[in-house]
C-alpha cells in the first residue's frame, strides 16, 4: 500500500496546481495584465475608407467648433507621427470633416483633411467612443484603439505620450505597414 499512497502523493502533486488555476480562471479570479494604453476597440471596426496600404492612421472627427479637448486632439495629431521618429512615413493624422472646417488654419496645420459622408458619420456615431476620440486605424482600416478626448495640458500631453507607446508597440509587431 505504501507504493500506491506514493503514486497517489506524485498525481496530487502534479494535479492540483492545474486544477487550482483551472479554478481561478473560471472564477475570473485573475485580472492579466494589460500593455496597451487606449480602449480596444472589441471586436475591431472595419471602415474600407480608411484603408491605406502600408499606412497606419490617426483618426479624429473635427466638431463645428473646436475647444480645449478638440486642440489637445489635434495637437496629439500633429506631435505623435513626429515623435515616432523612423516610423513616421508609416504614419498619417487625418482629420475628418463634414464640411470646410471652421477652425483657425494654424490648428489643421500639417494634417491631412478628409471630408466624408453622413454614413461614415454615422457609423463613428455607433462606436462606443463617438466621435469624442481619436482612434487607430490599421492599414486595411480596421480601426482598432481609441483614446477618448481629455482636457488639461498634463492630460493632453500624457495622452500623446500613451498614444505614441501603443503606436510603436502596434508598429513593432505588425507584419502590415
Amino acid at each position: 500500500m505504501n507504493k500506491y499512497h506514493l503514486l497517489l502523493m506524485v498525481a496530487v502533486v502534479f494535479a492540483l496546481p492545474i486544477i487550482i488555476a483551472k479554478l481561478i480562471l473560471q472564477q475570473q479570479w485573475y485580472q492579466g495584465g494589460v500593455t496597451n494604453r487606449g480602449q480596444l476597440l472589441q471586436p475591431a471596426v472595419t471602415v474600407t475608407a480608411f484603408a491605406k496600404p502600408q499606412t497606419w492612421q490617426l483618426i479624429y472627427w473635427l466638431p463645428p467648433t473646436c475647444g480645449e479637448r478638440c486642440q489637445g486632439a489635434l495637437f496629439n495629431l500633429r506631435q505623435v507621427p513626429q515623435a515616432a521618429g523612423a516610423d513616421s512615413v508609416r504614419l498619417q493624422s487625418v482629420v475628418l470633416v463634414a464640411d470646410q472646417p471652421t477652425s483657425s488654419n494654424a490648428l489643421l496645420q500639417g494634417l491631412e483633411l478628409r471630408q466624408v459622408s453622413g454614413s461614415l458619420r454615422q457609423q463613428l456615431i455607433q462606436l462606443e467612443y463617438g466621435l469624442t476620440s481619436i482612434y487607430i486605424a490599421d492599414p486595411h482600416g480596421n480601426m482598432l484603439m481609441a483614446y477618448p478626448l481629455v482636457a488639461g495640458e498634463d492630460a493632453i500631453l500624457m495622452q500623446g505620450k500613451d498614444v505614441l507607446r501603443d503606436l510603436k508597440r502596434l508598429l513593432k509587431v505588425s507584419k502590415i505597414g
